[in-house]
């Protein structure tokens, strides 16, 4: 993890993660209090990226593994930075809609390119403790990034933020073209690669589709999907959940992004010691685990007492709900749990199908999921108020893992720790 290419990359997705969810306490309220759009639009602000990402995700994974990530990662990164100065002069919903996708194009390359090249860098054995230390750049980034967009609304203007945005994720382009190394060490060819003639340091990228029939992936494109379903539909109506007077109406962007923080700076600080468990544990079990204390958080939000509490925040007027920051706190703490066990697995999988291919395919489950759990979110509110967006939540969370858990017993030894050609040649063997 002293390599140059980790450390580069873990600044640049910590750096580029602030700037990224900066507008998550700010554009759902911007684009219905500020422009006037109706729910859908409200959800598809926040998850609109997703429909780029379906799109363009698993393409990009595959041709990662024959070009190398760096090219990708830059222009990604670019291409966000575009997209947040879209924000700025967008006078109608529907142009800040248009610029969240332009932003997805960018985030398909980012995020599957960036997993691809650390899971390269991590030794067998050893993907839990490389990803959960890559993951607290992401879910720490993540985490401050809304406490810091809050403050920068509150204190002056959604414009403002924007603008921060812009510079914060162009800067990061810059550095990752200047000082990350183009291509990530690689591991020696498996013995069928060196037979069928693949290039030094690659894996063959076998088509989408016949990756799509391996019950491997199908258990780790679900649980991606599922996982962001549940995140979405409640993360998306959080910050309208607690500024807006249909639910705490405490009219506070710097306590949405403090709730937002909270949960993924929790997630960060408990990664260091719940990756190197997912090396040593079963990682189905803390996947599901964690994912069922996570929905339960999720669940009971709206059924916590309304204690609202006036104080200050860095000299700021902050008005807060404790009891939905203790549920939040809680469901970060869960997360902790899944996250470094399920990118373990993704990167042991991904070791012997092509590492960019299947982070790819992980990148379009996320996006699928997270478009679909905004879009039942603004169903959801609009048909039985907004306190239903989080019991669906709850509900699809707990869900996801029961299914997971059940597609995991399908798939074998492939997602229990045990290498995936290994367990291939072990399911052979036995047949035999």
């Amino acid at each position: 993890m002293r390599s140059r290419g980790f450390i580069v990359l873990w600044l640049a997705m910590m750096v580029a993660m602030i700037g990224i969810s900066m507008v998550s306490p700010l554009l759902p309220v911007h684009v219905q209090d500020d422009l006037g759009g109706p729910a859908v639009a409200v959800a598809l602000s926040f998850s609109g990226l997703t429909i780029a990402q379906i799109i363009f995700a698993p393409f990009v994974g595959r041709l990662g593994d024959v070009f190398g990530p760096k090219p990708f990662i830059v222009i990604g990164f670019s291409i966000y930075a575009l997209g947040a100065v879209g924000y700025l002069f967008s006078p109608t919903w529907e142009l800040v809609i248009f610029f969240r996708v332009l932003s997805g194009v960018g985030a398909a390359a980012v995020f599957p390119m960036a997993l691809a090249y650390v899971g390269r860098l991590a030794p067998r054995g050893d993907e839990g403790r490389f990803m959960g230390w890559f993951s607290v750049a992401q879910t720490a980034g993540f985490g401050i990034g809304p406490l810091f967009g809050g403050g920068l609304r509150d204190l002056f203007s959604a414009d403002v933020a924007f603008a921060t945005m812009s510079a914060l994720l162009g800067g990061t382009a810059l550095m990752t073209a200047v000082l990350l190394p183009p291509q990530p060490p690689g591991e020696p060819l498996h013995a069928a690669d060196r037979e069928a003639g693949a290039v030094e340091g690659s894996v063959r990228s076998p088509s989408f589709w016949s990756l799509m029939r391996r019950p491997d992936v199908q258990a780790t494109t679900l649980l991606a999907l599922l996982v962001s379903m549940g995140w979405g539909s409640a993360s998306v109506w959080l910050a309208v959940y607690v500024i807006g007077a249909e639910g705490l109406g405490t009219n506070s962007a710097l306590f949405a992004g403090i709730l937002l923080a909270s949960r993924s700076l929790i997630n960060a600080v408990f990664q260091p010691l719940t990756g190197p468990l997912a090396d040593r544990t079963n990682r189905v079990m803390l996947v599901v685990i964690g994912l069922v204390l996570s929905g339960i958080a999720q669940f009971v939000v709206p059924l916590l007492p309304r204690w609202i509490v006036e104080t200050s925040f860095l000299g700021a007027a902050l008005t807060m709900a404790p009891w939905v920051l203790v549920a939040m706190v809680a469901a970060g703490l869960a997360e902790s749990l899944a996250t470094p066990a399920q990118q373990a697995i993704f990167v042991q999988i991904g070791r012997g199908v092509g590492m960019g291919a299947l982070m790819g395919i992980a990148s379009m489950g996320n996006a699928i999921g997270f478009l679909g759990g905004s879009l039942i979110g603004a169903f959801v509110k609009d048909a039985f108020g907004i306190a239903s967006v989080f019991y669906a939540a709850g509900i699809i969370t707990v869900g996801g893992a029961i299914v997971f858990a059940l597609l995991a017993r399908r798939a074998g030894g492939d997602l229990d720790g045990v290498p995936p050609l290994e367990a291939e040649a072990a399911r052979v063997a036995g047949r035999a």
